[in-house]
């Protein structure tokens, strides 16, 4: 699924447990619910669109290192 990435379960799992200890964070909660939207108006999954954007946050924090 995630070309990058060695093992989805476990990437999935990560992303799981995060969600789990962070349902009582209603900010959280609302980030997650519009993550989930885009990911279903792009066809793709909610877990591919997590790693698209952490694999921006990564090239925009690399950008701005140099």
């Amino acid at each position: 699924m995630f070309r990058h990435y060695n093992d989805d379960d476990k990437f999935k799992k990560i992303i799981d447990e995060f969600i789990l200890s962070s349902s009582d964070n209603e900010s959280i909660k609302y980030i997650l619910r519009n993550i989930d939207f885009e990911a279903f108006k792009l066809g793709i999954s909610f877990y591919q669109m997590i790693f698209i954007l952490i694999q921006k946050d990564v090239i925009h924090n690399r950008k701005s290192q140099l």
